[in-house]
Order: C-alpha cells, then sequence, then structure tokens
C-alpha cells in the first residue's frame, strides 16, 4: 500500500470572529519570507452562537467573496469570553501522574464536566516551583463554530487564543497584556513563558450624556485583584504593564493606572496608535505562526481521527479476504500470548501461596487501622468546623459549596463553590465573619458573574477566648 505524504501548505487564511467582528488575512509564503496576499473586514451581523450554522457560514463566505480571498485553509482566533482557565501548582509528581493530577484539578476548578470542554493547557514555572494554566472551551461552542466554518466552504486547521500570538505577549520574563475595546476588556498575564492568568470583562458603561465611556475605577480594580491572585513567587517577575486597543481608552486606563503601576514595580507600555487594529493582529499574526511554526501549543480544535482510523472506515467487503487473512494471523499469535500467560500465571500463583499468610495479617492491620483512623480525635474538630460552616450558607442553595479542604493542626480551611449572586456571597461571608472562631477570612478568588465561582480561606481557632 502506498502513503502520501502529508502535503506541506504554502498559504493559509487567519480568521477572527469574535464580538461582531469579522477580520481576515489570506497569508502565503514567499521568497522573503511570509506575506499578506489579500485582506478583508467587515461586521457580522449573526452571533457566533446562533442555532443556525448554516446562516453564520453563509455570511462568512459573503465576507470573503467580497474580499476576493479564495483560500480555504484557515486558523482562527477562539472568542475570549469563550475560555474559562483554571491555574494550578504542580506538586513534585512522577511525569506518568501529572496528567491524571491536572484533570482532577479540571474536575474541581471548571463549572461542567471536562468532558464536555477542549481544554489546552500552558505550562511556565518560576524558581522555586512549577505551574499550569488550563484553558477550556465548550465542545459545543467548538462544535458550532466549525460546523458554520464547514458550512462558509473552510477547513479549519486550528482554534487557538487569538491575543497569545501577538508578539511579545507570551515571554519568559514577564509582561501584563491589557486590551481594550469598545465591547470589553481582555487582560492576559505571562510569566515563565507561559499564561499565569487569563480574564475577560466589561470595560465601559453609559455615562450621564449617553456616551460609551471606560470604567476606570470598576477595570482598575479588576486588573489589581487578578494582578494579586498570581502567585507571589510569579508576580515578582512581572515588570510591564501593555495597553492595547482603543487608543482613547488605553490613554484613559494607563493614567489610570499609573500610581498602583508605580507601587507595583510596572512600568507601562502603550501601544502604538498607527498599529493596525487588535483584531486584524490577531487574525494575521496566526496565520503567519502556522506557516513558519505548525500548529499552536494552545490548541482547541479537538484532533483528527488518524490514517488507520480512516481507513477502517472506508473498510468494504472486498477486502474480506485480506482481513480474514490478517484475522488467522492475529489468532495463532493470540493463542501463543495467552499460554504463555498461562504458564506465568502457575508460576505466579506457587509464589503467591508461599507469601499468602504473611500478607493476609498485613491486609487485615491495614483494615483496622483505615477503620479507626478517622476517630482517633474524640473532639470531632472536622466535623464541628464543618456544621458551623454549612449553618452561614443560606438555606435557599443561592451559595453552594464544590470542596471542603482542611489542613494543619492550627487549621487552614478552604472553601470553593459557586454563588448565583454577589450579595447571597457577601450575607454568607458576613455570618462568617461573626462566628468567634472563624479568623482571617480571605477571599482567595472568584470567577465570573452569574453563576460567580469562589474560593475562600479562613483560620480556625477552637478557643477563640484563650
Amino acid at each position: 500500500m502506498r502513503w502520501t505524504r502529508k502535503k506541506r501548505l504554502n498559504s493559509v487564511l487567519g480568521l477572527s470572529l469574535g464580538h461582531g467582528q469579522f477580520r481576515a488575512f489570506h497569508v502565503a509564503r514567499a521568497k522573503r519570507g511570509v506575506e499578506v496576499v489579500r485582506s478583508g473586514a467587515a461586521t457580522l451581523t449573526l452571533d457566533l452562537l446562533h442555532p443556525e450554522a448554516e446562516l453564520i457560514g453563509r455570511e462568512i463566505k459573503n465576507h470573503l467573496e467580497a474580499a476576493g480571498i479564495r483560500e480555504r485553509h484557515g486558523v482562527v482566533a477562539v472568542p475570549a469570553g469563550w475560555i474559562m482557565t483554571q491555574h494550578t501548582r504542580l506538586p513534585e509528581l512522577a511525569p506518568e501522574d501529572i496528567d491524571s493530577f491536572l484533570q482532577l484539578e479540571a474536575e474541581k476548578g471548571f463549572p461542567c464536566d471536562p468532558a464536555q470542554l477542549q481544554i489546552a493547557r500552558s505550562s511556565h514555572r518560576s524558581d522555586e516551583s512549577a505551574y499550569v494554566t488550563q484553558l477550556a472551551v465548550r465542545r459545543e461552542q467548538v462544535d458550532h463554530l466549525a460546523a458554520a466554518l464547514k458550512s462558509a466552504g473552510l477547513k479549519p486547521l486550528s482554534f487557538s487564543l487569538g491575543l497569545a500570538a501577538l508578539p511579545g505577549v507570551i515571554t519568559t520574563g514577564g509582561r501584563i497584556t491589557l486590551r481594550l475595546e469598545p465591547w470589553g476588556a481582555t487582560l492576559l498575564i505571562s510569566v515563565g513563558g507561559g499564561i499565569a492568568a487569563f480574564r475577560t470583562f466589561d470595560a465601559t458603561i453609559n455615562s450621564e450624556a449617553g456616551e460609551n465611556v471606560v470604567n476606570g475605577a470598576a477595570l482598575a480594580r479588576e486588573v489589581r485583584i487578578t494582578f494579586e491572585q498570581v502567585p507571589s513567587d510569579l508576580r515578582t517577575s512581572l515588570r510591564e504593564l501593555f495597553i492595547t486597543g482603543d487608543a482613547g481608552m488605553a490613554a484613559q486606563m494607563a493614567e489610570t493606572l499609573a500610581d498602583w503601576a508605580a507601587d507595583a514595580a510596572l512600568s507601562i507600555v502603550l501601544d502604538e496608535p498607527a498599529n493596525a487594529g487588535v483584531a486584524d493582529q490577531m487574525a494575521r499574526q496566526l496565520a503567519i505562526q502556522h506557516l513558519e511554526a505548525g500548529a499552536s501549543h494552545l490548541e482547541f480544535l479537538p484532533p483528527k481521527p488518524g490514517r488507520w482510523a480512516r481507513l477502517m472506515a472506508r473498510y468494504n467487503s472486498k477486502r474480506l479476504a485480506t482481513v480474514s487473512f490478517a484475522a488467522a494471523a492475529a489468532a495463532l499469535i493470540a493463542i501463543g500470548f495467552f499460554g504463555w500467560q498461562e504458564y506465568r500465571r502457575l508460576a505466579l500463583r506457587s509464589q503467591w501461596q508461599a507469601m499468602e499468610t504473611q500478607v493476609t495479617a498485613l491486609e487485615t492491620v491495614q483494615t483496622r487501622i483505615r477503620d479507626y483512623r478517622p476517630w482517633y480525635d474524640t473532639g470531632f474538630r472536622n466535623l464541628s468546623i464543618l456544621k458551623r460552616v454549612t449553618e452561614c450558607f443560606p438555606e435557599n442553595g443561592s451559595v453552594t459549596a464544590k470542596s471542603f479542604e482542611i489542613h494543619g493542626a492550627t487549621p487552614l480551611v478552604t472553601v470553593s463553590g459557586v454563588a448565583r449572586d454577589n450579595a447571597a456571597l457577601l450575607r454568607t461571608l458576613d455570618e462568617l465573619r461573626k462566628t468567634r472562631e472563624v479568623q482571617a477570612l480571605k477571599i482567595e478568588q472568584i470567577r465570573g458573574k452569574v453563576p460567580a465561582q469562589f474560593t475562600f480561606t479562613f483560620r480556625w481557632n477552637s478557643n477563640p477566648g484563650s
């Protein structure tokens, strides 16, 4: 059978489709490197999650035809608002255990089953620890976007994070990139060669005069909160705050953040006004990187089935004789394998009989240890903490806990969960602060709005009066 080599693409189409913006750049290889052949820009009238994927595809196809772009292989910047993140410090683990550990962290950190997500990972480290940021997009959104592009006659090669493709955004040093647009803001913190934080939030409000202006105070607060959530050993490497996007909004935020940036030892750098829009830069840079370096390491497009799987899918009855011969050969190999396995089983059984008495006695001791270990403390400290915290949560279920961890002799309690609204979460925290045993209550993390994902910690002092 003759296998054909994978064709090396000479051109590709970079697309940015988020927030009603259509940006397309047809990029091709040339003698001097990579050059832009054609480009197009328009406004999408349909949301990317419109239930009729064919209508979205038709609109994209019309814009491509209007721009004179015929390239059909595309790399796409996933809308920033679709991306969820979860940051994890890696403990000392064997390499083969890291994947299982990160899967468990994804189950705890994301608001849905990881099987429903397409997850990309960004590794980075400080001098003290290694970290991984897991970035996830719902599979139904990815499938819907792929269906729309297919309806437009396109063949998606990659779904990636557009902002991360811009030059200088991902660095081995430390940099904060803040993108400001009328629809909202995107914040990416890069340190140690990877992404330490990624967030999107509203950036503007309507003024009394009816104008759309930057909500400077709220946006600055979110930037400071996200900065403080970065672990301290990574945070010390952050030296630059790069502000890009809408020039007027960028200048206003640079002034608002100036004092805080100086205190945090951050130098503020504004993007050049002459540069193309960020959406244009992302679409162009994604295409250039794909031609020069191949697929992005932040990939949200599900992998295609391999050549063998496609071959089996095309199987038909004409190959029955060949497959029958192969099956007979496989059966002979299986018989030989099971014969050897039976021999080894008998040998291992004789070894087991020699040690069975000692192993049984040891298992009896281990069983007793497991049975009685949780009850050695007659004070029921953990149950008392759990009972008191539970009493502070609303009975209507507006605030729920997903994980409850207790560590140390002077216990540090960590609670993570979901709140349907901020007011209910604040009432819960106030009830906890009224508890005499609760000390040093601290909100570690709040992500999202409705629902909001939270993590808070406190110290439990069983003798508050002493």
